[in-house]
């Protein structure tokens, strides 16, 4: 092979002369296009091109034009609706990359727009945001129709890269709170025919996402995929009622034009909220895996599947299944199955700050339930839920269990505001102490149908209360939603912090109770432990305090009435020291009584003797109380 022929003198010559008449007319060229009338002629293009698809726009004075054919301006400002608030969207400079091919031929194109250091001002509940984005689809309409292409025209898509750089979102809750900051870059490619969309982001932690989306003749598809993404930073946008911490989010899903498949895992997430626990409660772990049909002709979206798992070894399985159609009133169904877990299994799904003590790990044996929501969607109050657990596994081998001590006599120290009380010990052996068989019948009813009408049918939870409950209106007052067994669970077990960690660990101890102890067990050591006032434990001692009796003499307006107090037994026991009750509350103890006379409960003549007699507490015929006393009782209803 012959060597490389060298370039000649004179070549060189011709070549070196060529950069410098480029050189000399660049400098020119540059000097020109910084002048002002190049900025005039650049405004007058740009910004009536950006207020037709935007709304009203701010341009500052700031033009730059580069050696290597970039042209920059900025600060662009997108005005909010407050005209003292600042602007919904500030981009601190825009620079444009022209096409250097197409400069020689005449033409001017951008091969790349660039926004750096973008401010989005989200506002009260994203109230600007959405503002902006109403105007943008008013200026759309507007806007003439842009010709169809030609089909002899390039079928190469030559729109601009765009890039974004440093972008945060503020946004105002309880205060500003800021996201950010956030890099993209997309970019369009393919043909007219089948274009696609190619998106890449760096989200705030060093997370990342990336998303592909193509035409087709079939209709569009795509796909979504995040890894290492923040989940605390990410979830912070949905307005979480809890401090998140940490954590980790990777997913990805695929769709088209028939439906979808995703899969989702997030590990290392805490809380962080005095209203969800005193102290950081984690690590979370958790999974979804699903697939998604739709016919958008039919008006129908179907869940095929979703299964949700709890912890690091997805101990804990749920699987989901739904729809919903459109094509009269907007309907939805879901139901879900609680796969069999034993104790162990489910209290290795959660951090040990949710777990009421290793001891319940002990019952073998596993559980399983069922749930199913269902209704139309824009009416709450007419959705139906339905709720199943089964214990009946459990149940066989709970008799030996953690909890069976509770089927005996045993101490107990009731928790008060100061600590642990006085020990009493439930059993025959204690004066105060009653077995639920030689309890008064309508004391037991009324108890009942005041605090756990279906106790004696449901598994510890009474589902259709807390439908009640989540589903009344803001302004309805509606009585809380634990069952029996729930109360004795966190008298029995807990302390009194108000807290979502306690509720948990009060379920963990409800069905173990409910799966160790019977029924009727459950009940007598509720009547027997329960505070009915000031240093008052059990109905034994409530009696005598009260009406001077013994429990099993108690009358059915006495029974009503201990019945109406149970939720807050230390304020109401005021009514003692007044000895009488206000209008307010005899409204209250009457209306009990109605119930237990509708539901069989008491004959017609018990029921009118009860609303007739005057109700009389023990050693207070007309006592007068104290200035100070009188005071405090006016403000109890």
């Amino acid at each position: 092979m012959s060597p490389p022929r060298r370039p000649s003198k004179r070549g060189l010559f011709i070549l070196l002369s060529f950069a410098l008449l480029l050189a000399v007319s660049g400098v020119a060229g540059r000097t020109w296009l910084q002048g002002e009338a190049m900025h005039a002629r650049v405004l007058a293009r740009v910004k009536p091109a950006l207020e037709s698809r935007l709304g009203p726009v701010h341009i500052g004075d700031d033009f730059h034009v580069g050696w290597t054919g970039t042209v920059s301006l900025g600060p662009v400002e997108l005005p909010g609706t407050r005209p003292e608030g600042p602007p919904v969207v500030r981009i601190s400079r825009v620079t444009v990359h022209l096409r250097r091919m197409a400069l020689l031929s005449g033409r001017v194109e951008a091969s790349r727009v660039v926004l750096s250091s973008v401010q989005v001002e989200a506002g009260p509940r994203g109230e600007e945001v959405r503002a902006l984005v109403e105007r943008v689809r008013e200026a759309r309409e507007k806007r003439p129709s842009a010709p169809s292409p030609s089909p002899n025209e390039g079928s190469t898509r030559e729109l601009p890269e765009l890039v974004l750089k440093d972008v945060h979102l503020a946004f105002e809750r309880q205060g500003r709170v800021e996201w950010g900051p956030l890099s993209a870059r997309v970019r369009l490619e393919g043909t007219a025919e089948e274009p696609r969309l190619e998106a890449t982001a760096g989200l705030p932690g060093g997370g990342s996402a990336a998303l592909s989306v193509q035409r087709a003749e079939s209709g569009f598809s795509g796909t979504l995929e995040g890894k290492g993404i923040q989940a605390a930073s990410l979830l912070s946008l949905a307005e979480p009622p809890l401090r998140l911490e940490g954590g980790t989010l990777e997913g990805k899903a695929r769709v088209d034009a028939s439906g979808a498949t995703f899969s989702l895992a997030m590990t290392g997430l805490s809380v962080n909220s005095a209203q969800f626990a005193p102290e950081p409660v984690g690590p979370f772990a958790f999974s979804a895996e699903g697939r998604a049909r739709w016919d958008m002709r039919r008006r129908r979206v179907e869940l095929e599947s979703l299964q949700l798992t709890v912890g690091e070894r997805r101990e804990a399985r749920v699987e989901v299944h739904g729809e919903v159609t459109w094509s009269k009133e907007p309907r939805f169904s879901l139901q879900a199955e609680l796969q069999p877990l034993s104790f162990e299994q489910a209290m290795a799904a959660l951090p040990a700050a949710l777990v009421p003590g290793t001891e319940l790990a002990r019952l073998e044996g596993h559980f399983q339930g069922a749930f199913s929501l269902s209704g139309p969607i824009r009416h709450r109050r007419k959705w139906e839920v339905k709720a199943k657990l089964d214990l009946s596994e459990l149940k066989q081998s709970a008799r030996a269990g953690p909890l069976a001590w509770l089927r005996a006599p045993f101490d107990y120290r009731p928790l008060t505001p100061e600590g642990r009380g006085r020990e009493l010990h439930i059993g025959p052996s204690n004066d105060a102490y009653v077995p639920v068989s030689e309890l008064p019948h309508p004391l037991v009813r009324a108890v009942l149908r005041s605090e756990d009408a279906a106790f004696w049918i449901h598994r510890g939870f009474d589902f259709n209360s807390l439908r009640n409950i989540l589903f009344a209106p803001a302004d309805d007052k509606v009585r809380g939603g634990s069952t029996i067994t729930q109360q004795l669970a966190k008298n029995l077990f807990l302390s009194r912090e108000k807290t979502y960690a306690r509720k948990v660990k009060e379920a963990f101890l409800t069905l173990g109770l409910e799966a160790s102890v019977p029924k009727e067990r459950l009940l007598e050591v509720y009547f027997n432990i329960i505070e009915w006032g000031p240093n008052l434990h059990g109905i034994g001692e409530a009696a005598r305090h009260y009406f001077g009796k013994d429990a099993r003499e108690l009358s059915i307006l006495e029974s009503a009435f201990l019945a109406t107090i149970i939720p807050n037994p230390v304020r109401y026991h005021v009514y003692c020291s007044r000895g009488a009750l206000s209008d307010t509350w005899k409204k209250n103890v009457d209306e009990l009584l109605t119930v237990l006379y509708s539901g069989g409960d008491i004959t017609q003549v018990e029921y009118q003797h009860a609303l007739s007699t005057p109700l009389t507490f023990a050693g207070h015929h007309g006592a007068r109380t104290s200035s100070e006393e009188e005071t405090r009782l006016r403000a109890i209803p």
